[in-house]
C-alpha cells in the first residue's frame, strides 16, 4: 500500500515485481475521460524515490506541470512530422524529414527530450561535420531541431528552455566563396539584356518566384509584375495503402502528391507545383523600361507550346527547374565575360540587396521589392563591395584631413 502522505503530496510505495520504489503524483484529470492523471518515477532506493517525488512536486508547483521524462527524440519527431505535414509547404516538409532521418535521429534519437543539453546539440553538430557535410547542412539541421523542440514545448513535452536555442552552430573556417556579384559585374550582366537576369539584379526575386511567373501576372501598361506564386517540388506518397509492393512512393502506380489540404497549391507536372510565395504574401515588383522591353521581346519570340502561360519554361512548355535556371545564368555569365563557376541565381538576390545598400536605398523600399520581412532577414544578403568600401575610406580620410 502507498505510504500515507498529505493530500496532493503524492505517494511512495515498493513494487515487489520490479524490486523498485515508485513515486506517484496526481497532476490533474484527463479532459476527455475525466479520469485522474498521474505521473510516476521509479528508483532502486527509497531515498532516490523521495528525491524524485520532491522534484515532481517542485515542477508541478512552479511550472504548473510535471516534466515529461519518458518521450524520446525519435518519438517526438514522429508526432511532430505528422503534425507539421498538415501545414508545411512541400519543400519545407521534405527538408524537415531529411534532417530528422539523416542528421537528428542518428545523433539524438534515443535521448529523452526533457533531458537534452547544449552538449547534446553540439554532439549532433560534430556528427554532421564528421560525415563530410558543411556549415549549411549543420545549420539546416539545427533550425529543424529548434522548430521541433518549440513544438515539444507547446505540447507540454518540454517545459524548460529550448536547448537548441542556447548554442547555434559555429561556422567553420571562412573560404573564398562569395554570394554576390560586384558592381562592375552587375553592369556587364545588365548589358546582355536578358530579362531573367535583369529582374534578378534589379528586384531580387527568388528563383522559385521567377519560375512561377506567368504572362498574366505582368501588367505592361503599369510596368509591374505580380509575384503571387512560387514553383517548388512536392514529394509523392503511396495512394494504394501500401499494396503496390513498391518501396519508393514515386514508383507507386497510384501515387499522390503530398500536399496539405490547408495549403493553396496548383499542381503542374510531375512533382512541380505552384504554392504561395515565402511568408504567403504576394507582392508587386516594379519593372524598369529596359525590363519591360526585354520581357516584351521574350514574349514575341515565345512561339512554342506553353500550356501554363509561364514566362520562363522549357522548349516543350514544361516548367523550368532550379537547375535550368542556374544553367541559363551561366550562359549569360559567359556572354558577359564573367568567370564565376560557383555562381547561382541566388547570387542575383544577394547582389540586389548589396547594391541597394551601397546605393543608399532605404531598407523599407528595397525590402518591399525583395520580400524580406525584417532587417535581420536581409543581413545575410549584405556584402561589402571592395571598390565601394575603398571610396568610403578615401572620402572619410579626405573629410578628416580637410577639417
Amino acid at each position: 500500500m502507498p505510504k500515507s502522505r498529505e493530500h496532493g503530496q503524492g505517494a511512495l510505495y515498493w513494487v515487489e515485481s520490479r524490486k523498485m520504489w515508485r513515486a506517484v503524483l496526481d497532476v490533474g484529470f484527463d479532459e476527455v475521460t475525466g479520469k485522474r492523471v498521474q505521473k510516476a518515477r521509479m528508483s532502486k532506493s527509497k531515498d532516490e524515490a523521495v528525491k524524485k517525488l520532491n522534484a515532481m512536486l517542485r515542477e508541478r508547483d512552479s511550472l504548473g506541470m510535471v516534466m515529461d521524462r519518458s518521450t524520446r527524440v525519435a518519438e517526438l519527431a514522429e508526432v511532430w512530422l505528422a503534425d507539421v505535414a498538415d501545414r508545411a509547404k512541400p519543400k519545407t516538409l521534405t527538408n524537415y524529414r531529411s534532417n530528422v532521418r539523416t542528421k537528428i535521429l542518428p545523433a539524438l534519437g534515443r535521448r529523452v527530450v526533457s533531458e537534452l543539453t547544449p552538449a547534446d546539440v553540439r554532439r549532433m553538430h560534430a556528427a554532421i561535420r564528421a560525415s563530410g557535410a558543411g556549415y549549411a547542412s549543420v545549420a539546416s539541421a539545427h533550425r529543424t531541431l529548434v522548430t521541433m523542440l518549440e513544438y515539444a514545448k507547446s505540447e507540454r513535452v518540454l517545459s524548460g528552455e529550448n536547448v537548441a536555442m542556447l548554442g547555434p552552430p559555429r561556422r567553420g573556417r571562412v573560404g573564398k566563396a562569395k554570394d554576390s556579384f560586384t558592381r562592375e559585374q552587375a553592369k556587364a550582366l545588365l548589358r546582355v539584356e536578358d530579362a531573367r537576369v535583369t529582374l534578378g539584379l534589379l528586384t531580387g526575386l527568388r528563383s522559385g518566384e521567377a519560375m512561377a511567373l506567368r504572362w498574366e501576372d505582368i501588367d505592361f501598361d503599369r510596368a509591374v509584375a505580380e509575384l503571387s506564386w512560387s514553383l517548388t517540388e512536392a514529394s509523392f506518397r503511396h495512394g494504394c495503402n501500401g499494396t503496390c509492393g513498391k518501396k519508393r512512393a514515386g514508383n507507386c502506380p497510384r501515387r499522390i502528391l503530398e500536399i496539405s489540404d490547408s495549403l493553396e497549391a496548383v499542381p503542374l507536372e510531375g512533382r512541380l507545383v505552384l504554392v504561395r510565395p515565402k511568408n504567403d504574401t504576394p507582392r508587386q515588383i516594379p519593372l524598369t523600361p529596359a525590363a519591360v522591353q526585354q520581357l516584351q521581346k521574350l514574349r514575341r519570340s515565345d512561339d512554342g507550346p506553353n500550356p501554363y502561360g509561364l514566362v520562363w519554361h522549357r522548349a516543350n512548355g514544361a516548367p523550368k527547374t532550379n537547375t535550368d535556371d542556374n544553367d541559363h545564368l551561366r550562359t549569360v555569365l559567359t556572354q558577359a565575360g564573367i568567370d564565376e563557376p560557383p555562381a547561382t541565381t541566388h547570387w542575383l538576390r544577394h547582389t540586389y540587396v548589396t547594391l541597394s545598400e551601397h546605393a543608399g536605398i532605404p531598407w523599407a523600399a528595397a525590402a518591399g521589392v525583395s520580400g524580406h520581412g525584417s532587417p535581420e532577414a536581409s543581413d545575410p544578403y549584405r556584402h561589402v563591395l571592395t571598390s565601394e568600401g575603398r571610396k568610403a575610406v578615401t572620402t572619410l580620410s579626405a573629410w578628416v584631413e580637410n577639417q
